[in-house]
């Protein structure tokens, strides 16, 4: 009587348990992913050691020094500006590549847009640090004869050059979903092209452009492998960070958390918008149906 007892008791502990993994293992794995960036982000509230590493004794009191030192650290400052400088002039020029690209895949033939997009996908199966040699072999064989020296130009450059791919894989699906009556009447009304870009083209495609900006601009402020072969001198955040040795320094960590608290708190916003617009869609909706009987 009682190993049966002992039994359901273990039986019942056992569907519970795996009905609590059932209904919440999407939550733990997510836990488990984002538990190193917690700890990055409760690091950044420690202070520093006389080197300028983090202080990783979680027993002193939580405190904003890091915080304050990093927004005084003149060479920080100094670097986030090139790699923001460097991602504002990526950006829009990959993105008008990309979008003449397009455009010329959407008026091409089969065979070439499968071959041209095709070239595109190779440019994710390539290791970067392949593309990064070239890009730097490249640059000695026509710019540096030239007079220029690798720099904002060369980086630039090769961000564009590797980037608009990527541009091009995220704006190409929208294109192709364009539809050609609109833009065919749109002409027969007396609408110039210039016009009818901005007044359809522009507003169809303005949610992958906005995709394609965030996805370069992220990638090019942060890249670091082909930057690091064709900045010279200049240095930007990721050059700085991933050549950073002797231990890991303070400021790394409280960057990183200001990125990660700023990621979340986008987020956050952004669910907070979009379910907003589903409630109103649905009041919208129910309104409709109301009125309708009515």
């Amino acid at each position: 009587m009682l190993n049966n007892l002992i039994k359901t008791n273990f039986i019942d502990v056992g569907n519970n348990f795996l009905k609590f993994i059932r209904k919440f293992y999407v939550m733990i794995v997510l836990f488990f992913i984002y538990l190193p960036l917690i700890i990055v982000v409760l690091l950044s509230f420690n202070g520093q050691t006389k080197k300028g590493n983090i202080d990783m004794n979680f027993s002193h009191n939580f405190s904003f020094v890091n915080y304050f030192y990093l927004f005084n650290n003149n060479a920080f400052l100094n670097d986030l500006l090139n790699s923001t400088i460097v991602a504002i002039i990526t950006t829009p020029i990959t993105l008008i590549i990309a979008l003449m690209a397009c455009f010329g895949l959407w008026n091409s033939q089969k065979i070439q847009r499968n071959l041209i997009m095709g070239i595109c996908k190779a440019t994710f199966i390539l290791p970067e640090p392949i593309i990064a040699i070239s890009l730097c072999m490249l640059f000695m064989s026509t710019l540096i004869p030239l007079g220029f020296n690798f720099g904002l130009l060369t980086i630039c450059l090769a961000h564009i050059s590797y980037y608009s791919p990527y541009a091009v894989m995220i704006i190409y699906p929208k294109i192709m979903k364009l539809n050609t009556n609109l833009i065919l009447a749109s002409y027969d009304l007396g609408y110039s092209k210039i016009k009818t870009f901005f007044n359809i083209i522009f507003k169809t495609l303005l949610p992958s452009l906005l995709s394609a900006t965030i996805v370069v601009f992220g990638l090019s402020f942060d890249e670091f492998i082909i930057t690091n072969l064709v900045n010279g001198s200049f240095q930007t955040i990721a050059t700085k960070m991933y050549m950073t040795r002797k231990g890991i320094k303070a400021w790394i960590i409280t960057f990183g958390a200001m990125i990660i608290i700023l990621s979340i708190v986008v987020t956050f916003i952004s669910v907070l918008i979009k379910i907003q617009k589903t409630r109103r869609y649905r009041l919208v909706k129910m309104r409709r149906k109301y009125e309708n009987k009515n």
